[in-house]
């Protein structure tokens, strides 16, 4: 994505009941103002309102035109968590139809749908976790799994490239402990394993850009989604506050 120092900007396309020419027309806006990333809302699927197919050609296709505009590198991320005679069919329909990586929900899919398409070299496209139905895993103190292996780890194990996760201070109870920890099982020395991306989401804004530098460093993905929606009315304009705030932190 031509980015050396600064950490990847990613925004999702929200929310779902949105026709396809709508979402298409907000991939084209978000693109135009510079953010590396547009990944799918992980509820859009294959409704009536935006079939997966048609979505993914018509919003590949306008990141396709806002780069040839503005010389970015944005890549567009569908959601191709699926029944598991139709995922890797999308996967592939994705990327013949100009996707530049895709996102799975292990906690919907299985880990091995992660791993099984990361080990296709004629495959080749970044993959992203989402921690969709992970969450029970974690959130008690007497059972289950540690933040840093669940969406730190396990991904990485399994192939992705990157894992979301839930930020502290967003919508959900996660503390800035866990969340180091999921950091720390997504990058620490792993045997063979090569470090993934993380990526603090979940309720993020813009003001709270500076906070997540000084906890997170450069080497993150900053997923701001809502937030960026509701910081003005010029969706574009918004990207492009996002990318300059980034830029001078």
């Amino acid at each position: 994505m031509g980015v050396d120092s600064r950490p990847l900007l990613c925004t999702a396309l929200k929310p779902v009941g949105l026709g396809t020419g709508e979402l298409a027309a907000l991939a084209g806006q978000i693109a135009l103002g510079g953010v590396d990333i547009i990944k799918e809302d992980h509820g859009l699927t294959d409704q009536p309102f935006a079939r997966f197919s048609d979505r993914v050609a018509r919003c590949a296709e306008a990141v396709r035109q806002s780069n040839s505009r503005t010389g970015y590198h944005c890549l567009y991320v569908p959601n191709i968590t699926a029944p598991a005679d139709q995922l890797f069919d999308r996967a592939y329909v994705a990327k013949r139809l100009g996707a530049g990586g895709v996102m799975i929900a292990p906690g919907l899919a299985g880990w091995d749908a992660i791993r099984r398409l990361a080990a296709d070299a004629a495959f080749g496209l970044p993959i992203f976790s989402h921690p969709a139905w992970l969450g029970t895993l974690v959130i008690s103190p007497d059972q289950g799994l540690s933040h840093q292996v669940v969406f730190g780890q396990l991904p990485r194990l399994a192939g992705a490239d990157a894992t979301i996760f839930v930020n502290s201070g967003g919508r959900f109870p996660f503390s800035q402990q866990d969340c180091l920890g999921i950091v720390a099982g997504a990058t620490s020395a792993l045997g063979p394993y090569p470090p993934i991306f993380p990526v603090p989401a979940g309720g993020m804004t813009l003001d709270r850009l500076a906070e997540m530098h000084q906890v997170y460093g450069a080497q993150v993905i900053f997923l701001i989604a809502g937030g960026l929606y509701a910081y003005g009315p010029d969706l574009a304009e918004n990207a492009r506050q996002f990318r300059r705030q980034v830029e001078t932190l």
